[in-house]
């Protein structure tokens, strides 16, 4: 005798987001790329007020070069699958 259960999708429908993603980049801050790249995404300009919000930076590679200058990315899941902010260490 097999009992059966009737289970309804509750909640969300998509996966959610991890919890840093509540983080915003600000102006000046560094983030860095995932992995598999080592880039560093300086932080130029943030626009909340705009939809989708948007974000804009300076992309260098690991020695510090510009590699180029990026206005209005979309500041959404993606951002956060790619970039990580750089949590700066004292001592």
């Amino acid at each position: 005798m097999s009992l059966g259960f009737c289970v309804e999708m509750q909640g969300y429908r998509l996966p959610m987001a991890r919890s840093d993603v509540k983080s915003v980049p600000k102006p000046g801050e560094v983030w860095l790329s995932c992995p598999p790249y080592l880039l560093m995404a300086r932080i130029v300009e943030v626009d909340l007020a705009s939809e989708p919000p948007v974000v804009s930076y300076e992309l260098h590679d690991d020695d510090g070069s510009l590699l180029q200058a990026v206005e209005h990315a979309t500041l959404d899941y993606g951002w956060w699958r790619a970039f990580q902010r750089l949590q700066p260490r004292f001592g």
